[in-house]
């Protein structure tokens, strides 16, 4: 069937072959409002269609968290900062202050980096955060001494006991240690959120993978209203012969 330069033919080849083609499997659900109407008009777009649907779905899900995970990066490298700001004359309450920022925006940026793929560099990051971490535990034991411990997860846990204890012991050691942590926190956290780090990369492709999604979307519903005119165009022709040959 033609109807001007498209051939319905084709196109419902092409759509048949972007079915096949796909691999991505998604879970059985209710067909959406939009699918019912489009299988009215052609089953196999209607399938398409709910297939682009779901990858949307999933591209959406993973800018949202790679958005968590920079917007983490981001409030930990704040805090980060905060310890650089201490000194020998900081009072035990600020030095309690800023490592339970830090420790808490440490723990948030990990939590959303499990939610990212592994393509944004996710792994890289964390890595280079862990160094700054274990980087302090200079000689062997410091990291108990200023009250940082780890959990199995990796996630960490602040003794204020311990950090007050230190801090009592001497301020300034505290401080200088906190400090150098600081700034080795501070500089892996710029360094992923750079424009041209992994995870900038990663938010492109998604973006335009995205953009994709849509165009496939909007190439369908084209398709659709296309073949709903064809098939009412029809429907008048056959009216019209079919009034003819009774008047006749």
């Amino acid at each position: 069937m033609r109807t001007g330069n498209i051939s319905v033919d084709s196109v419902l080849a092409q759509a048949q072959a972007k079915l096949a083609s796909s691999t991505q499997q998604t879970p059985s659900k209710a067909p959406s409002a939009d699918t019912e109407a489009l299988g009215k008009i052609s089953p196999v777009l209607a399938q398409v269609q709910e297939r682009i649907a779901a990858q949307a779905q999933t591209v959406t899900a993973s800018l949202s968290a790679l958005g968590s995970f920079k917007s983490g990066l981001a409030d930990l490298g704040t805090a980060a900062k905060g310890l650089t700001a201490l000194s020998a004359s900081s009072t035990p309450e600020a030095i309690q202050s800023a490592m339970t920022k830090l420790v808490t925006a440490y723990n948030a940026t990990r939590k959303a980096g499990a939610a990212v793929g592994s393509d944004a560099g996710v792994g890289r990051t964390e890595r280079a955060l862990d160094k700054a971490i274990d980087a302090l535990d200079t000689p062997r034991g410091n990291l108990a001494r200023l009250g940082i411990g780890r959990q199995e997860d990796g996630a960490l846990v602040l003794d204020s006991s311990a950090l007050g204890k230190a801090v009592a012991g001497g301020a300034a050691g505290v401080a200088g240690a906190l400090s150098t942590l600081g700034d080795s926190l501070a500089g892996a956290s710029t360094q992923a959120l750079a424009d041209d780090g992994r995870l900038s990369d990663y938010l492109a492709r998604l973006d335009k993978r995205s953009q994709a999604l849509k165009d496939q979307q909007a190439a369908v519903l084209s398709t659709a209203n296309k073949l709903s005119a064809i098939g009412s165009a029809s429907s008048s022709l056959s009216a019209m012969a079919l009034a003819a040959y009774r008047n006749s």
